[in-house]
């Protein structure tokens, strides 16, 4: 029996349809599949997205964190690689994408995420004055979740 390996790319989706700092992004995984499939066959034809459709999945998507995990199967993992920057729409929304990481397995990304928002806890508690807007910052902040 042969093994596959997989590629895992942590990409952060940024909203450019308007300020929506603070809201969920209401964007499905099948979404995102499929704007991704489309963006590759534009950019590689039709080789490009029959490579990477067998594979192709939304392991993780937090739409407050505006984060997602999207797995390819290795090899045409460079050709997926090379199509994100392109991808400019998801279903109706204008986004652009922001790849994070990739990594070999869904835990290495988790661990990456989870020292990413670490940073960021620490960084925006550096700007509280007082301690109530420290406790308001952790409460929000701590809500993400890292579930497989």
């Amino acid at each position: 029996m042969v093994r596959f390996k997989n590629r895992y790319f942590t990409t952060e989706i940024i909203p450019l349809d308007g300020n929506r700092i603070g809201k969920s992004l209401d964007i499905k995984a099948y979404d995102i599949v499929r704007s991704v499939l489309a963006v590759t066959e534009q950019i590689h034809g039709e080789f490009g997205a029959a490579s990477i459709k067998n594979g192709l999945d939304v392991k993780y998507c937090n739409e407050s964190t505006q984060v997602a995990i999207i797995r390819c199967r290795h090899g045409p993992h460079r050709l997926l690689a090379s199509s994100l920057p392109f991808l400019s729409n998801i279903g109706q929304r204008k986004v652009q994408i922001q790849s994070m990481y990739t990594g070999a397995t869904l835990v290495k990304c988790f661990i990456f995420l989870k020292k990413f928002h670490q940073e960021k806890i620490e960084e925006a508690l550096k700007g509280c004055r007082t301690e109530a807007e420290k406790k308001k910052v952790l409460e929000i902040m701590s809500k993400t979740k890292y579930e497989l």
